[in-house]
């Protein structure tokens, strides 16, 4: 290669590498450095609370949004499109109604329903609960959405999934009554379910720090076993 190629490929690579997004800081004290929006990619999903502005991530999780959006159409061709809410603002930074969502790490999104219904785009809030009174909604795909599970935590570098303690329960109690646990593939995916109060409406998916992101502030890892 001619050293003006070489310097032109050098320049290629330099340059898509300063205008990678970066995670700064913690989920909960953290910043987002260039951000990808899932509203400029175009990414197959259902956007909620559109008004908010929350589009924002790092690449590597809008990647796994898209990744697991194509995993559902392509998995379940009658399913409803991935329905996410909030990811992160441009920037980061502190979102209200959020503890965490700062550094493009971390994005809530519904459960796959046996009714396949959408929720407005323009809803304030979430339009479906799924607990009432400690018991699970039937409209709960549990199947499903455990494989939208078992998907992510075997392909992405998915730390955590935040769920309600009732779902979590409904989650074990499917994955013991079809002998789901001698499956280490499934056994992770319960692994990484983690009980959070107020994620009865979604789950929040949380990814592990890039390791190009120096800056970033990892979680540490969850302990061994489904928790079940």
């Amino acid at each position: 290669m001619k050293l003006s190629g070489m310097i032109l490929v050098c320049a290629l690579i330099f340059s898509t590498y300063t205008n990678a997004s970066e995670a700064i800081g913690y989920y909960s004290s953290g910043k987002l450095k260039d951000g990808d929006s899932i509203i400029e990619r175009g990414t197959p999903v259902h956007k909620l609370f559109m008004q908010r502005g929350r589009f924002f991530g790092t690449q590597i999780m809008q990647d796994t949004i898209s990744d697991a959006a194509d995993f559902v159409r392509q998995t379940y061709p009658d399913a409803e499109q991935l329905q996410i809410g909030d990811i992160a603002q441009k920037g980061g930074g502190v979102l209200k109604e959020h503890g965490s969502h700062q550094n493009g790490l971390d994005a809530d999104i519904v459960y796959l329903t046996k009714n396949k219904k959408l929720q407005s785009q323009n809803a304030a809030f979430w339009e479906e609960e799924f607990v009432k009174n400690g018991v699970v909604s039937e409209n709960l795909d549990l199947e499903r959405s455990l494989n939208l599970f078992r998907y992510l935590v075997t392909t992405h570098p998915v730390e955590r999934i935040f769920v309600d303690v009732a779902i979590k329960k409904a989650f074990c109690t499917y994955a013991k009554k079809n002998n789901l646990l001698t499956d280490k593939d499934y056994v992770e995916a319960l692994r990484r379910l983690r009980v959070e109060d107020l994620h009865t409406n979604h789950f929040h998916m949380r990814l592990t720090c890039p390791k190009t992101d120096m800056s970033c502030k990892s979680q540490a890892a969850v302990p061994a076993g489904s928790g079940c």
